[in-house]
């Protein structure tokens, strides 16, 4: 059986990996209760804020670094930033 091979676009792929909670928040109004300010030491139970608002709002930047994909933690619901 064949090994399967990675698409042809990964080969040249500049991989940026986000945890969105952390990484912008671009809609303070969706933070969830008791979000913290972002230059607290986080915990396993806090959260910053960060959301897809915030990752849209810097893919320019993100593209000036020469990022080409982005890979972002699991976003969903749940009681701590360990989704």
């Amino acid at each position: 059986m064949r090994e399967p091979s990675p698409p042809t676009w990964v080969r040249d792929a500049v991989f940026y990996q986000i945890f969105p909670d952390r990484f912008r928040s671009g809609d303070p109004g969706n933070d969830p209760p008791g979000t913290q300010p972002w230059d607290d030491p986080p915990t396993h139970r806090s959260f910053s804020g960060g959301d897809l608002v915030g990752v849209l709002q810097k893919l320019d930047y993100l593209r000036d670094l020469g990022v080409t994909a982005l890979y972002l933690t699991p976003i969903f619901t749940a009681s701590t930033n360990h989704r």
